[in-house]
């Protein structure tokens, strides 16, 4: 399983998790500060790393056109579950009821693995013991590791462009865990990172 796919099946399963806990400032003061805080962080981040499948793969670890291919062949089944969904819909429904239609829908009707391993992980998530909380907690801290995993990269001809575009976050992560001696990613054997001497 490449990076591209871990990113996907992640983001599906942070957008299933907020269909099913959405963010509403008019709710904020019932609800925990520290929990509105990682789902903000987890969401943004997630849709970050997606972006980057999408249309900056040059700047993640796989190749640039598996990476392309997975993406569209993801979306592509998405589109053709969800079109469904929209066509049959009458009136808006709670977060409960949204939840448990879509997660029917994508687990019954999808056929790309990454869309239902993203389905499943979501499922898991709204399900967790623990709470809404740790869920979010849970993810806001994947998501930040995760940008920190793509980040170094061997890739200066994909950050140059990227800067002279206008820059990425990832670009400037990348820079800075440069400038800090991190030129690759973690070896997964030792947990360490490599660093220039």
């Amino acid at each position: 399983m490449g990076t591209s796919d871990i990113i996907l099946t992640w983001h599906i399963a942070t957008s299933i998790l907020e269909v099913r806990h959405p963010y509403r400032p008019d709710q904020e003061e019932g609800s925990s500060t520290i929990c509105n805080q990682h789902k903000i962080a987890a969401t943004h981040l997630s849709r970050y790393c997606a972006y980057l499948v999408t249309w900056c793969p040059e700047l993640l670890p796989d190749e640039d056109e598996w990476s392309k291919s997975l993406y569209n062949a993801v979306k592509e089944d998405a589109t053709r579950v969800l079109a469904v969904r929209a066509a049959t819909r009458t009136r808006p429904l709670t977060p409960e009821v949204e939840y448990q239609d879509l997660v029917q829908l994508l687990s019954e009707d999808s056929k790309h693995e990454v869309l239902k391993n993203g389905v499943r992980l979501g499922k898991q998530l709204v399900e967790l013991v623990e709470g809404e909380e740790a869920a979010w907690a849970m993810l806001a801290g994947f998501w930040a590791e995760m940008i920190l995993y793509v980040s170094p990269s061997k890739n200066l001809k994909g950050h140059s462009m990227a800067i002279a575009r206008g820059s990425e976050l990832i670009t400037l992560l990348w820079a800075l865990l440069f400038h800090v001696g991190i030129v690759n990613r973690p070896d997964l054997g030792s947990g360490r990172a490599p660093c220039r001497r």
